[in-house]
């Protein structure tokens, strides 16, 4: 079973789903963004089982569009209620809000909510390992949900403090961390995700931007992938397209066959775990 654990939707339904930034419309032709890349191809629901069907894939993790809805989960949990045997939903509060734990017990009881992101996003600086995000933890591990989390590699050590007062909690790290990975064998720039390995609860999703990182860094993809289960075994790792963001690297099926050559050198069991079983373990509500 092939799992992509980061995809975005959204909708060109504007009356029922208001964005915060206007988006591409079904027909229009891509623009320029005020994120500084080619507008994000118009990504519905029905769009991406398409794109899934067409590439093999068999369920996928749907990550709240941030910077289409902000802090709005509607069309991210409406979706995956609608197709509950492809997806799983993942949604976004504001760490800092006072009201971000009721607001997530409510998502999860009521709308079958299975995950949360922390996205830096807007927000002047790091959440991470701030006391304002302890209540909206210590929810997190009293639902028992799997944590996401978008944030620079060097603000990583600041979830320390985090997870030690909250150590059921699961953590992935995005493919954030790695849109520069330096150079092999040691990729010294990832050194402070690699310091959280020993971490049991700690996992990583990688993405096409790391394979692109590896070779910016003077290495290869194989050489990327061999560290990283070095370091953190393919029982915690796990792939996502991360579509339709960076929109240059095309739609899901030839990311996933960039990734499948970038993996082909490990055991096929190694692959096995980062292609799906990892996924299936970090949100269990994928299993169904």
């Amino acid at each position: 079973m092939i799992v992509d654990t980061h995809v975005h939707v959204f909708t060109d339904d504007r009356k029922n789903y208001p964005q915060i930034r206007d988006t591409a419309r079904a027909g229009s032709i891509p623009s320029i963004t005020e994120i500084g890349q080619t507008e994000w191809p118009l990504t519905t629901t029905e769009n991406l089982i398409a794109m899934m069907d067409d590439a093999g894939v068999d369920k996928a993790t749907l990550v709240q569009a941030y910077f289409v809805y902000e802090y709005d989960n509607r069309y991210t949990v409406d979706s995956a209620l609608k197709y509950p045997d492809r997806f799983a939903s993942v949604v976004v509060l504001d760490p800092m809000d006072k009201n971000a734990p009721d607001e997530l017990s409510r998502l999860v009881e009521k709308q079958g909510v299975t995950g949360i992101r922390f996205m830096r996003g807007r927000l002047p600086e790091s959440s991470l390992g701030r006391p304002e995000t302890f209540p909206l933890w210590q929810r997190i591990q009293s639902l028992k949900l799997p944590l996401a989390v978008n944030d620079r590699v060097w603000e990583v050590p600041k979830i320390t403090k985090a997870m030690e007062k909250y150590p059921d909690v699961k953590v992935a790290f995005e493919h954030a961390w790695g849109h520069k990975v330096g150079a092999p064998p040691d990729y010294s720039v990832l050194e402070p995700l690699f310091a959280l390995a020993a971490n049991p609860n700690v996992y990583i999703k990688t993405a096409i931007n790391n394979i692109v990182a590896a070779r910016d860094g003077g290495g290869t993809p194989e050489q990327l992938y061999t560290k990283l289960v070095q370091v953190f075994g393919a029982k915690r790792i796990m792939w996502s397209s991360n579509y339709p963001a960076h929109p240059k690297f095309g739609g899901i099926k030839p990311r996933l066959e960039e990734s499948k050559k970038a993996l082909a050198h490990l055991s096929a069991d190694d692959q096995a775990w980062i292609l799906g079983k990892t996924a299936l373990g970090f949100y269990p509500s994928l299993q169904k």
